[in-house]
């Protein structure tokens, strides 16, 4: 048979009523047009080829509703909330640990409220920046008044393959539209992923349209569901955890005793790992939230079929997000690429030591004072490799 017959049979195979009254026409493009009972030679060899035509298309779209059936699971909200304008905060009470900073250049005066940053931003067709929050819900249901405890930005770049991560503090003072200005982590609870995303795009002129929500109670059922993570601990991360194990219990959280060294430990315990800032500051509080996620990416590296189907299935209900099923195909058939051997996830928090200071709102609250124009310029530099200028 000809390659343009077995095409034109291909399509004619591939096609879901392909079945339907075409079996003569199949065997007469096979014979090439001349079907009859009496030179039907080989029907044998026709019958296997559809056969394997059939097969794979089942196959295909088994596979198909089963993807589709996992990002189902996923929540797909716009990310939109109405503003929040009252008097009260999201939390009278938050501590804001943070390192020992300078004082306030001579420049800046805190009886003013912050203004956003001008000039334009930066577009990469092949960036794609994703905004995550993990947000502090301790339960397993999605909460509207919760705050996000971790704010951070995931890079990829689709050309080169790389993968980029940069946690904001959560301290920084940022306007709010009706309101005083706060920390950046209370944007979430004013105006939703929504409002989050619009401050880091005015505050750092950084292009991100898409967010990922991820209930932080979720995360510990998901490393158990990966068989646990490898964690690095000081002495001191040892002793804090091992001292709060009580308070941990009566929670009903399950906190393994730890020693200073590697630690192979559970959910609860990585949960509990990444919430220290007791013990030093916010800063390094943010480096291991980041730690957990490194070390949870190289444990799915290493996971079978049917542990990354119980980590969908534990996981996924508890995603919220305003990308689309394509968008989220297209990045899912990157990701053997992105997670390959040798691959490696560049980190970094900002603001930048350097470029941030002790700052007190105009309504007295204590937050962290920064450079949006010299910590845009390092975002630009970190994502895109470019110098080019932020104000204009």
């Amino acid at each position: 048979m000809c390659s343009k017959h077995m095409a034109t049979l291909l399509k004619y195979a591939a096609s879901p009523w392909w079945v339907k009254d075409n079996m003569r026409l199949i065997f007469r493009l096979y014979h090439k047009g001349d079907y009859t009972l009496k030179n039907r030679k080989k029907p044998i060899g026709i019958i296997i080829t559809i056969s394997i035509v059939l097969l794979l298309t089942i196959v295909t779209l088994l596979g198909w509703a089963y993807y589709n059936s996992k990002l189902d699971l996923i929540q797909y909200d716009d990310g939109s909330k109405e503003i929040d304008t009252s008097t009260s905060y999201a939390i009278d009470n938050d501590e804001l640990d943070i390192a020992d900073l300078p004082d306030a250049p001579e420049d800046v005066d805190a009886s003013v409220k912050i203004e956003v940053l001008e000039g334009d931003i930066y577009h990469d067709n092949n960036v794609v920046n994703i905004l995550l929050l993990g947000t502090d819900e301790r339960t397993d249901e999605f909460n509207e008044n919760a705050r996000a405890d971790a704010i951070m930005v995931m890079s990829l770049n689709t050309k080169e393959h790389t993968i980029k991560l940069i946690s904001i503090e959560r301290g920084i003072g940022v306007p709010v539209p009706g309101r005083n200005d706060d920390w950046i982590t209370h944007t979430f609870r004013y105006g939703g992923a929504a409002l989050t995303m619009q401050t880091v795009r005015d505050c750092f002129k950084l292009d991100v349209e898409r967010y990922v929500r991820v209930n932080f109670n979720v995360v510990s059922k998901a490393i158990d569901k990966i068989g646990g993570v490898d964690i690095e601990l000081t002495q001191a991360e040892a002793e804090h955890l091992n001292s709060a194990k009580k308070n941990y219990y009566e929670s009903g959280s399950d906190i393994q005793t730890v020693r200073a060294g590697t630690n192979h430990l559970n959910g609860d315990t990585a949960m509990a790992y990444a919430r220290i800032r007791k013990i030093d500051s916010d800063w390094k509080r943010i480096e291991r939230q980041r730690t957990v996620i490194q070390a949870a990416i190289n444990q799915v590296k290493n996971s079978d079929i049917f542990t990354l189907n119980a980590l969908a299935d534990a996981i996924l209900p508890m995603v919220q997000t305003n990308l689309t099923k394509a968008e989220i195909t297209r990045l899912m058939l990157e990701v053997p690429v992105f997670l390959s051997e040798g691959s490696k996830m560049e980190q970094m928090t900002i603001p930048t030591y350097e470029t941030c200071w002790n700052s007190v709102g105009v309504d007295g609250r204590k937050m962290i004072g920064v450079d949006f124009e010299a910590n845009a310029q390092i975002l630009r530099e970190f994502f895109y490799g470019t110098h080019d200028g932020i104000s204009e």
